[in-house]
């Protein structure tokens, strides 16, 4: 049985290139192409794949070749272009195997969000239809983003988009910025659902990856609090943002309240149960806290729903078959974990090679750890931090005294 037979079959959204060289322009860009991947990820008959980060479409081969390269069976491709007050969007969609054009449209809109908002749910339509997806899906899944939230600005609007983008990335230098652009969009349209919602999930970040460089548990707390009236701001204004809802899932996992975090997490899950980082984070926390019979195969489903998932996904299908004994099994699941680039799936490495007597492998995977500053200094910290089972944990522990062990022969 072929993937697509089994699975339905690929599509990779591009990202939009963007004709002007402002800022802005970028970021449209980059929140145009995320917003659509987003609308489609709603759907159940078709697998959405997510590109590199830092992957940049101008560079890179035609469309269609890129599409045989990835093994997708379908292609989206796209511009933005400002003129004046005016957003231009010409998109296209072709099938990777002949480069045969099966849609094209160009699109002209205001510059302003609920113009921009209307669009990409146009756009997810679109598509779906020419992929043979039922359109009233798009009518039920997404009438919810058809009444144009309270936001008054382009300003307000793009720093959302900032805030996606950031998220995408984590990165240290870009969380500032967004963290000021968000704190100064509350204040100027207090009625934005999404902007609470980022700005829960920043306060958060704050705080897990000690980005005010306090990491004492004071200073943790004080930020999940903050992080968790802005996410709860956000659910009040709109009780049925997932984004909302997953942000406010995660803080209270962050927080130990796992109950309510489960619950916020299925909820989502109900709004959204096609979408993979949805069933990704409910199949992560429960399996985080020892509830690997449901959250392993939620994982799982997350990972069929991809082409190529994120590194998170595999982190605890990698500690399950670690603790059934399946040392070589894990240590393939953590190699492709390791697309992360975190210390986390370094360290579940070690562990399964410290399992297997690798000595080399022990030791790389340890040194690439050690890179990780909050991993390497308190492992125990680290895993207590992202709410791991204090069973769990002291599994993993043990497993990493072993692989620096095997290292020491």
């Amino acid at each position: 049985m072929t993937s697509d037979a089994k699975y339905g079959p690929a599509i990779v959204v591009l990202p939009l290139e963007a004709f002007n060289s402002t800022e802005n322009s970028r970021f449209l860009a980059e929140g145009i192409s995320q917003e659509l991947i987003g609308a489609l990820m709603r759907f159940p008959g078709f697998r959405l794949y997510t590109l590199p980060i830092g992957f940049e479409s101008a560079a890179g081969p035609e469309p269609a070749t890129l599409g045989r390269n990835l093994g997708v069976t379908y292609v989206v491709s796209g511009s933005v272009r400002i003129e004046s007050e005016t957003l231009h969007v010409a998109m296209q969609m072709l099938e990777a195997g002949t480069g045969r054009v099966l849609w094209t449209e160009s699109y002209a809109r205001p510059l302003i969000p609920e113009a921009l908002i209307g669009l990409q749910r146009e756009l997810a339509g679109e598509i779906a239809t020419v992929l043979g997806q039922p359109y009233g899906i798009v009518n039920q899944d997404l009438d919810v983003r058809r009444a144009a939230p309270a936001v008054s600005t382009m300003q307000s609007y793009i720093c959302v988009l900032r805030a996606y983008s950031y998220r995408r990335r984590f990165a240290r230098e870009a969380f500032g910025p967004v963290l000021s652009c968000l704190t100064e969009t509350v204040q100027r349209d207090p009625g934005y659902s999404d902007a609470w919602a980022m700005l829960g999930w920043l306060y958060l970040d704050t705080g897990r990856f000690e980005f005010a460089g306090n990491g004492s548990l004071q200073a943790l707390q004080a930020h999940y609090e903050k992080a968790l009236q802005a996410a709860t701001r956000a659910v009040t204004i709109d009780s049925t943002n997932i984004l909302a809802l997953k942000a406010l899932a995660s803080i209270h996992h962050y927080m130990g309240h796992y109950d309510d975090s489960e619950r916020l997490a299925r909820q989502a899950l109900e709004r959204n149960p096609h979408d993979p980082d949805t069933l990704a984070q409910l199949g992560w926390r429960l399996a985080a806290r020892g509830k690997f019979d449901e959250g392993i195969p939620l994982l799982r489903h997350a990972i069929e729903r991809t082409v190529n998932p994120p590194g998170w996904y595999y982190h605890f299908i990698a500690v399950d078959l670690y603790l059934k004994g399946d040392h070589e099994q894990m240590l393939r699941i953590a190699e492709q974990s390791s697309i992360d680039g975190s210390g986390f799936s370094q360290a579940l490495i070690a562990i399964a090679a410290g399992a297997l007597g690798m000595h080399d492998k022990a030791q790389e995977a340890l040194a690439a750890m050690s890179r990780s500053e909050l991993l390497a200094r308190d492992p125990v910290a680290y895993l207590r931090r992202h709410g791991v089972s204090d069973e769990i944990a002291d599994v993993l522990i043990t497993g990493l005294r072993m692989a620096r062990e095997i290292t020491l022969r």
